[in-house]
């Protein structure tokens, strides 16, 4: 095989990539409905990653890596709480499911999307 058609398919699947995780990170993107009923909004951050807002402005999580099948943050945020903490943020039927860590204990909420 050439140079030029292994160049040609790389730049191929790179843009296939691309083009695949922006559309999959473009359909989590936003508004949710956390349990205690209060909202959150989702958007992707500049140069990827995901972002959420609570309804109160606290942002929850700022521009979350995907890693794998999850996205991973280790500054997350939650409105009622002090400090931050590693969380992992992951898609469900019926939303999102929002994981956080305090040491060994960590409690999740599922959010549906609106």
């Amino acid at each position: 095989m050439s140079i030029k058609k292994v160049l040609g398919t790389i730049i191929t699947a790179a843009a296939v990539t691309a083009f695949v995780s922006t559309t999959a990170m473009a359909g989590v993107a936003g508004k949710y409905k956390r349990p205690n009923g209060k909202g959150a909004t989702v958007s992707m951050c500049a140069g990827g990653g995901l972002r959420a807002v609570a309804s109160n402005g606290t942002v929850m999580f700022r521009c979350a890596k995907k890693v794998g099948r999850v996205w991973k943050s280790p500054n997350m945020k939650h409105p009622e709480f002090p400090g931050t903490f590693n969380g992992t943020i992951s898609k469900t039927r019926s939303g999102l499911n929002v994981q956080g860590c305090f040491g060994p204990i960590c409690p999740a909420e599922n959010w549906k999307k609106k």
